[in-house]
């Protein structure tokens, strides 16, 4: 399954979320309206080094390509995981 991993901006820490489906060419994470946003699942928390500070389990393979990303970033994953 295809999910986007987003990496939220913060003042002092970035939130990561999965959202459960791929982008459409040129939309980003906040085009998505609220609504839909709830289904959105927090994986983790990148400290303000861009470290993360947590982790969901199930996400442990894409922590390299999480970890020192900055807010407002966002790319496509292949997963298994299913959370919906």
């Amino acid at each position: 399954m295809t999910q986007t991993i987003y990496i939220a901006p913060g003042n002092v820490q970035c939130r990561v979320y999965a959202l459960p489906y791929p982008l459409r060419p040129n939309q980003k994470p906040a085009d998505i309206a609220l609504k839909y946003q709830s289904q959105w699942k927090e994986i983790g928390l990148l400290n303000c080094q861009l470290k993360l500070v947590w982790l969901d389990p199930l996400y442990a393979d894409f922590r390299e390509d999480i970890e020192g990303q900055m807010g407002e970033v966002y790319f496509e994953i292949n997963s298994t995981v299913t959370f919906f």
